[in-house]
């Protein structure tokens, strides 16, 4: 894994395990399970876990039918399957492999009595201390006369725009650098919502993303 939604741990925790149970909502019950696949270390000698969740939700759905002529809306409830896989650092932070995967930041905050928040990231404190990186995609939001809203792609995004002028009215929404890290070319992309993909060195694993979570993303967690 090497791509996920960032969760932050608020409390400490040094294992977490497996569990299945069921709850109830609007009189049905519903399944919900957190599977611990591995427990290990990662390369810079971080205890770690990796595992899968799924948990059963209600859903509202609308159909419509039609009955001798006339046209029926019907509103029904259906029982819908959620699935993510994740990993993580126990007592510190998790991922999960989507933003449909965070109800698995739940699950294990019940299972070891804590809270896990999705992350929102300062891209601006990131961009800015990692000033002779080479951007390749950037996202702005802001307000004002000056600002500027939209995304940009590029080899080198410094050398066709004024980013630092940009920076002055509008902030980073979305950030893709290359850059080198821990002896490899680093190609990467992170959002101010918390999504973190490593593209490049394609061998790295679910050991190595936690170091580069743990090293390059969370000092910059707002």
């Amino acid at each position: 894994m090497k791509a996920g939604v960032l969760g932050i741990v608020d409390g400490t925790f040094s294992a977490v395990d497996s569990v299945t149970e069921t709850v109830t909502a609007d009189g049905q019950d519903l399944e919900r399970s957190l599977q611990i696949d591995r427990v290990f270390s990662t390369p810079a000698g971080e205890m770690a876990f990796e595992g899968r969740a799924a948990a059963e939700t209600l859903v509202d759905r609308e159909t419509a039918r039609i009955d001798g002529g006339d046209i029926e809306r019907i509103e029904s409830t259906r029982t819908v399957t959620a699935y993510t896989e994740f990993v993580g650092v126990p007592g510190e932070f998790m991922a999960v492999d989507s933003g449909d995967g965070t109800f698995a930041f739940d699950l294990v905050a019940a299972a070891t009595d804590t809270t896990i928040e999705r992350a929102s990231i300062d891209l601006d404190a990131f961009f800015e201390g990692h000033a002779s990186a080479t951007p390749w995609k950037t996202g702005f939001s802001g307000t004002g006369a000056n600002a500027v809203n939209g995304v940009f792609h590029g080899e080198d995004l410094r050398t066709t725009h004024d980013l630092d002028d940009i920076l002055r009215d509008s902030s980073l929404n979305q950030v893709g650098l290359r850059y080198p890290y821990d002896g490899a070319d680093v190609k990467m992309t992170a959002a101010r919502s918390g999504y973190v993909e490593v593209y490049r060195p394609t061998a790295f694993d679910s050991g190595r993303y936690l170091d580069y979570l743990h090293e390059e993303i969370t000092p910059h967690v707002q």
